[in-house]
């Protein structure tokens, strides 16, 4: 480098011109100087210390960020390009240290062995994920057909070599399993279990990788040919022969195919007003049972309330007070409106008022009587008896509304 720097100054230049870095790792390609201090609020000074750390290069009148940090940036985020042969230098250095805990059983040799199997087991399954990765982004960014193509075939010979790391790695596994079981180690043993594991794994995503290469090339194989074809088709067109020396008019006239024969129509999306409903819940439990969604599984669906539940309730209404009872809930301030309607000690007058007939009531006047409640949108549990046995509901908080201004209630979970 031109100036001395430790790793204090390039994380503190990193860190004060993130913003640069960040457009630099974005933009790669064709940026001036001009742009990028268009672009950004990097001031001169810093422009020249960070060239000066080569942190960033120009070459050709473009800036450029420096390789090893575009690098770093992608072996940490797990992207970039998939570079398999760091897993055959792994693998080397692996044997290699094997080779030294055979002649002489020291702990040292048997730390490198350790530690270059975690490497694998790490390296592999981030050299798969990149590879999905840009397999995915070739086929849905790359504009150019053939390049698409030859890029789809070196991912698949890339594919191909990591499975045969794979393999390579069971083998040295194998050859070695003496010498694990005589290391007596259960760190190794762990480590080698995990390996394992992840080998299977990962056999079972290059499997499918390789099915979405040979999908997609197929799929450009196809687009190609379709593509020469209507290339061809507007050559002659242009030429003025399509139409006046070829039969191409007779034949299209005569083919009367059907309206989207043999093709499926788009399927119909439900709205999602309609999902809020009951029937849309409902629809969704079916879907959530056919894939085994567990989640939609744990919600029941609550039972509508009759549409005459208020008719249920006029001989009950005649007895009780229900205008009395909002009265004295509003003129107390201890209670939620739950808890005091089922505390509440009702006249003899009025019969037996049970448990569902409380409920009733509770909903009754949370409807009727909106304006004069705060509802505070949290829930409290309650338990009650049903047929001998305990259960537990949630309800709203409901408290009077005009004790707003004061404290919330204290709710125990």
């Amino acid at each position: 480098m031109a100036l001395q720097v430790n790793i204090h100054d390039i994380l503190t230049q990193l860190y004060v011109n993130r913003e640069v870095v960040e457009y630099l790792f974005a933009h790669r390609d064709n940026i001036s100087a001009n742009q990028l201090v268009a672009a950004t609020s990097i001031s001169t000074e810093q422009y020249q210390k960070l060239i000066s750390l080569e942190l960033i290069y120009e070459y050709e009148g473009m800036v450029f960020l420096n390789d090893a940090v575009i690098a770093l940036f992608e072996d940490f985020m797990e992207i970039g390009e998939v570079t398999p042969g760091l897993i055959q230098d792994l693998l080397s250095e692996l044997r290699r240290q094997m080779r030294y805990y055979q002649e002489v059983h020291e702990i040292r040799f048997l730390r490198g062995i350790k530690k270059y199997l975690k490497r694998i087991h790490s390296t592999i399954s981030r050299e798969i994920i990149k590879l999905q990765k840009n397999v995915d982004e070739t086929y849905k960014n790359e504009a150019n057909f053939r390049i698409k193509l030859q890029k789809l075939e070196a991912y698949r010979e890339k594919r191909d070599l990591i499975l045969d790391f794979i393999k390579n790695t069971e083998e040295i596994l194998e050859e070695c399993r003496k010498i694990f079981m005589l290391s007596n180690d259960a760190e190794l043993y762990n480590i080698i279990l995990m390996l394992k594991a992840g080998l299977i794994e990962n056999m079972d995503y290059l499997i499918e990788i390789q099915t979405d290469i040979t999908d997609f090339i197929n799929k450009i194989q196809y687009q190609l040919d379709v593509y020469v074809k209507v290339q061809q088709l507007k050559e002659i067109k242009d030429q003025g022969n399509l139409y006046f020396r070829t039969n191409f008019r007779q034949v299209v006239e005569g083919l009367k195919p059907l309206r989207l024969n043999g093709i499926r129509g788009p399927r119909t999306r439900i709205a999602v007003d309609f999902l809020y409903t009951d029937e849309g819940h409902a629809l969704s439990k079916k879907f959530a049972e056919k894939y085994k969604i567990s989640r939609m599984m744990l919600r029941g669906l609550a039972g509508k309330l009759p549409d005459n539940f208020k008719e249920k309730l006029i001989d009950r209404q005649i007895k009780l007070d229900v205008s009395n009872l909002v009265d004295k809930f509003l003129a107390q301030n201890q209670k939620d409106l739950f808890l005091f309607i089922m505390e509440t000690k009702f006249p003899k007058s009025a019969g037996e008022i049970t448990f569902e007939d409380r409920l009733s009531l509770f909903v009754e006047i949370a409807m009727e009587h909106e304006k004069k409640l705060e509802f505070q949108y949290t829930l409290a549990p309650y338990e009650y008896e049903y047929n001998g046995e305990k259960r537990k509901l949630k309800y709203t908080v409901i408290l009077p509304a005009k004790i707003q201004k004061r404290q919330p209630l204290t709710v125990n979970w």
